[in-house]
């Protein structure tokens, strides 16, 4: 299926390419179908993009939390891993939502809610973890520390 995206023009996505959000993402409830797109395919580390396929203006900046903060342990919400049909071997993605600034050092991502996917059933959801866990973590904050 071909749809229009935000950043990346008329994009093909293959039926298993594509992410179900029941409940949508919060303040987009209704917006439920969403696919991931890297920004840079040869660079594991890259930022993606989490189209709407429902709405070529929607799209979010995504990043792996697990490289802002290796010691990023996210303790999943039993009621959401039922939600999502996840169990002990199911092989899961948590994904945040950044906010990126032309000053790149104020960049931003939000770790106490992220996007979690059932990568066997492709069903998504954000999350709110318990865990204290800042929704503007900067994103070098820890690349910093390191050296």
């Amino acid at each position: 299926m071909r749809f229009k995206t935000k950043y990346f023009g008329d994009f093909e996505v293959a039926e298993g390419e594509i992410l179900r959000f029941k409940s949508g993402l919060f303040g987009f409830e209704d917006k439920t179908s969403f696919t991931l797109i890297p920004f840079d395919e040869e660079d594991e580390t890259s930022f993606l993009c989490l189209q709407s396929l429902e709405d070529e203006e929607l799209a979010f900046i995504l990043y792996n939390p697990f490289y802002i903060d290796p010691n990023y342990s996210p303790k999943l919400p039993k009621e959401d891993a039922k939600d999502l049909k996840i169990g002990e071997k199911t092989p899961v993605a948590f994904l945040a939502i950044t906010v990126i600034y032309e000053n790149f050092e104020e960049s931003t991502a939000n770790m106490k809610c992220p996007i979690v996917i059932n990568n066997d059933t492709g069903e998504a959801k954000q999350v709110i973890l318990e865990q204290e866990l800042s929704m503007r973590q900067r994103i070098n904050a820890f690349q910093k520390e390191a050296r």
